[in-house]
């Protein structure tokens, strides 16, 4: 293997979180407002950009051309831009720029995705959506981890407030979980390389995988803004703009994995991330710790931050405006 061999999977673990589907919109179900989380995608479709998004973690040790060990360190700097086509139907940009101790520096593959928002209960505050998420090979940096073939990830999406409980359940209302689920699928799931060794005289056969995973997570929200408009009045000017999350990330190995030894990890790696938002009209600004799950996720606690702008409310008339929407269609608004 080469140098950039990862004692398990480090790029992968990694991927969790700098490049699996990063959430881009916030959605309005009923009186419920789904924040943009920042480790999984929410189920909404709208008009936003996420710029900048910084994430730092400390992956598992890597492994170098004469098989000593070396720890990594892994810093990403993200873009993600979303236009909705219909009211219901939207795509999505996005790109990180990594550096990665001690391997380099570049930019990740290219990523674009859809979405589609199936089905709505504003009673019950509920929310499904599917979508596809598509990372284009050899539009990135190969030093830092990007494949040189493309993969797709059907994909889907649900958001659920609790704000059906009854009246005297008040205290637990303001609580929402939204999910995400994903089968990553390689359009070249095994490569085969032969190489000619002038030494033996002889020709080695390289056999890579590309495993195929299953990524999910969810999201445990306790939203303050529900609770001041629908629970209890909170006095407090900041407090009421907080909603304190926790994230679950993670990726299990499913398929195409190849025996132990082989190189890919058979375990499943990912992130706890617990943390807050910020949300204002315009924007939000989200930051989380990210604590690896296990030895092949990383080294140390790491931590994501960052800077989201509602364009659907900046520009509700213009670029923040379906391209193809029924004639007095208005954009949801912030309940700022």
């Amino acid at each position: 293997m080469s140098y950039r061999t990862l004692t398990a999977g480090a790029l992968g673990a990694a991927a969790i979180v700098f490049g699996v589907s990063p959430a881009l919109s916030h959605v309005f179900v009923g009186s419920r407002f789904f924040p943009a989380t920042l480790t999984i995608d929410d189920p909404g479709v709208n008009d936003e950009l996420a710029l900048p998004t910084f994430a730092y973690l400390a992956n598992p040790d890597i492994i170098l051309d004469d098989g000593t060990h070396q720890g990594s360190r892994q810093y990403n700097y993200s873009f993600e831009y979303s236009k909705r086509i219909t009211p219901d139907f939207g795509i999505s940009i996005e790109d990180s720029y990594t550096r990665l101790t001690p391997l380099g520096s570049g930019w990740q593959n290219l990523e674009t995705s859809l979405k589609y928002q199936l089905f709505i209960n504003a009673e019950h505050e509920f929310i499904l959506s599917l979508g596809v998420g598509f990372e284009w090979g050899h539009t990135g940096n190969a030093t830092v981890g990007a494949e040189p073939f493309t993969s797709w990830e059907p994909q889907i999406f649900f958001g659920k407030g609790a704000g059906d409980l009854p009246t005297e359940l008040d205290i637990f209302r303001p609580f929402a979980v939204t999910g995400q689920m994903g089968v990553a699928l390689s359009t070249h799931p095994i490569n085969v390389s032969v190489s000619f060794d002038p030494e033996t005289r002889l020709n080695t056969v390289d056999i890579e995988r590309s495993p195929t995973a299953l990524n999910w997570g969810f999201s445990l929200q306790y939203s303050l803004p529900y609770m001041n408009s629908n629970v209890l009045a909170i006095d407090n000017e900041f407090l009421k703009h907080l909603i304190p999350l926790v994230e679950v990330s993670f990726s299990t190995p499913i398929a195409n994995i190849g025996p132990t030894g082989s190189g890919n990890s058979h375990v499943t790696i990912g992130t706890i991330n617990p943390g807050v938002i910020y949300s204002a009209r315009y924007f939000q600004i989200g930051i989380e710790a990210l604590i690896p799950v296990n030895a092949d996720s990383g080294k140390h606690v790491g931590a994501i931050a960052q800077l989201h702008f509602y364009l659907d409310d900046i520009f509700p008339d213009s670029l923040g405006k379906p391209l193809f929407a029924p004639e007095g269609f208005v954009s949801a608004r912030s309940p700022f």
